[in-house]
């Protein structure tokens, strides 16, 4: 393969194209923002939400022996431990030697436990794990799903469940198969998590049984929380921009400052676009994400601008917008290769992780395309226009002349 020619590449030749561009996708998001607002999670919307999954009961089980029995699962695998004066002893029910659950069930039973089986025809590797796990056993009976290949429950069937209540948001998590389903619910002042809980649920028992529901996780955020960790958030932020703004005028000077921090104000407005867009929640995972696009664009930059400062120092009699331009391009062949080896282990989680790690991945995958496109065309364009006011290849005092890049 043949090394780009990069010999006549002038970034500043579309710095009029790169504003325009960048000024019409943010205008898109002002829009959006002004008739959809964000999707906000509930670290900052506050609320309740619940994943939940509905899969048919498997058996119930339960123990009335001497020993501590404990019931607890790893990936597709059951694990009993049984503890005494005498030891323990350890039985695992994996999907190889115990494929459904008639199998687990006679197992369990030759180690003095209570069965009750509901339907052993359930695959073992379709175990459903949630709430519960670990569970000490007891005479109370302890309930064991397994999912199914394919379940007739569909988002509406959960939307007509809970309907009724104020603000209700459901979303399917998978595939359409699984019966997996996310509610989010907003809270009143004075509102705990129990009582949200329990009015959710109540309608969802009825609905399709309580034995056959499954609660994989529950969070909840309080109004006040919630707006204090938004706050928190944003003055944290603009703290890392002002001592950004102050760390590059005293290790440079002022306009590549105020270019750094422009060029900073537009990939973070830029990832809010993205998000805006496809409607992806906003959580304390976007501002984690925000962040960590903020250092990674600042470090390109500066890599950028401190060519420019060699470049000066070397000559200062030529002009700006050629050195700048040289600046780039002995720089875009390094900032390239650093964006596309970052992205070689980024994407692989956007693809095929979930949750959160899903949504800090593919945050930050847009944020390293727009840090990329920053550095190399918008920063270099504000310097431009800076140093006609406050000109960059000026002599200055003696001490600030042997300068190094920490």
């Amino acid at each position: 393969m043949r090394k780009p020619d990069l010999s006549s590449f002038e970034a500043l030749r579309y710095r009029h194209v790169a504003m325009a561009v960048s000024g019409v996708f943010l205008l898109i998001g002002l829009v959006l923002f002004l008739v959809l607002g964000f999707n906000t999670g509930i670290d900052f919307g506050s609320g309740y939400s619940e994943s939940l999954q509905v899969a048919p009961l498997a058996f119930s089980v339960s123990y009335t022996g001497d020993r501590n029995a404990v019931l607890s699962v790893s990936s597709d695998t059951l694990v009993l431990t049984l503890r005494d004066s005498d030891g323990v002893e350890t039985v695992t029910f994996d999907a190889r030697s115990y494929p459904t659950a008639a199998d687990v069930a006679k197992k369990m039973e030759s180690h003095g436990i209570s069965v009750s089986l509901s339907d052993g025809s359930l695959r073992t590797e379709n175990l459903v794990t949630g709430f519960g796990y670990p569970s000490v056993l007891t005479s109370s009976p302890f309930r064991v799903n397994f999912a199914t290949d394919t379940t007739d429950v569909t988002i509406e069937d959960v939307r007509a469940a809970l309907e009724g209540l104020d603000g209700v948001k459901v979303q399917t998590v998978g595939s359409r198969s699984s019966g997996t389903f996310q509610v989010r619910l907003p809270v009143d002042e004075g509102e705990g998590q129990q009582e949200v809980g329990d009015k959710v649920n109540s309608r969802l028992y009825k609905a399709f049984g309580e034995e056959n529901l499954v609660i994989l996780q529950a969070d909840f955020v309080g109004p006040k929380f919630s707006a204090s960790l938004f706050r928190d958030s944003v003055v944290g932020l603009l703290i890392a921009l002002a001592l950004i703004l102050v760390y590059i005028s005293v290790r440079f000077r002022i306009a590549y400052a105020l270019s750094s921090i422009i060029a900073l104000v537009h990939d973070v407005l830029a990832m809010l676009t993205f998000i805006l867009i496809f409607r992806l929640e906003v959580s304390s995972t976007t501002i984690a994400a925000v962040l960590t696009i903020v250092g990674y664009s600042l470090n390109n930059t500066i890599v950028i601008f401190d060519r420019v400062r060699e470049n000066v120092s070397f000559d200062r009699t030529a002009l700006v917008e050629r050195q700048i331009n040289m600046a780039v391009r002995k720089s875009v062949s390094r900032t390239m290769i650093t964006s596309v080896t970052t992205l070689l282990a980024i994407v692989p989680l956007a693809v095929f992780s979930s949750g959160d790690i899903k949504l800090f991945a593919v945050n930050l995958t847009w944020g390293i395309v727009a840090g990329t496109y920053s550095s190399n065309f918008l920063a270099p364009a504000f310097l431009y226009y800076f140093n006609k006011k406050m000109p960059v290849n000026v002599e200055k005092k003696k001490e600030d002349e042997d300068y190094s890049l920490v």
